[in-house]
């Protein structure tokens, strides 16, 4: 399964840092948003790059999930969210990772595919 760089995340991404400048915007003066503009574009910028590292082959075979050259196997604290699956991986060595895949990242069949993999998972 390809995924992509969602828009979708992106877009997301890009209002939830302007509404944090919503409540700023009434607390500061002026020569401090010379302090503020640094470090907020700095943090929009390191989160951009993350949703550029979300892309790669994804590769199910209903027990275990290939992504990035890693073992996982879907936590039964997976989520299914309105557009986004919320994955909860398990490595095989044993670290944790999480995954957030909006819809647009995926072909519709391949979401729906790990949706109904989520849904239907035994608990554990």
């Amino acid at each position: 399964m390809p995924v992509s760089v969602s828009r979708q995340q992106q877009c997301l991404l890009c209002i939830l840092f302007f509404l944090s400048l919503w409540p700023a915007a009434s607390l500061i003066q002026g020569w401090q948003w010379g302090f503020l503009m640094p470090c907020w574009l700095t943090g929009l910028w390191l989160a951009w790059r993350r949703t550029l590292d979300v892309c790669g082959e994804l590769v199910w075979d209903g027990d275990w999930l290939d992504w990035q050259g890693r073992r996982y196997r879907l936590e039964p604290r997976s989520r299914i969210l309105p557009g986004v699956l919320w994955l909860r991986l398990q490595g095989e060595a044993g670290p944790e990772a999480q995954l957030w895949l909006f819809s647009d990242a995926l072909a519709p069949e391949h979401y729906r595919a790990l949706a109904r993999a989520i849904h239907l998972a035994p608990p554990r």
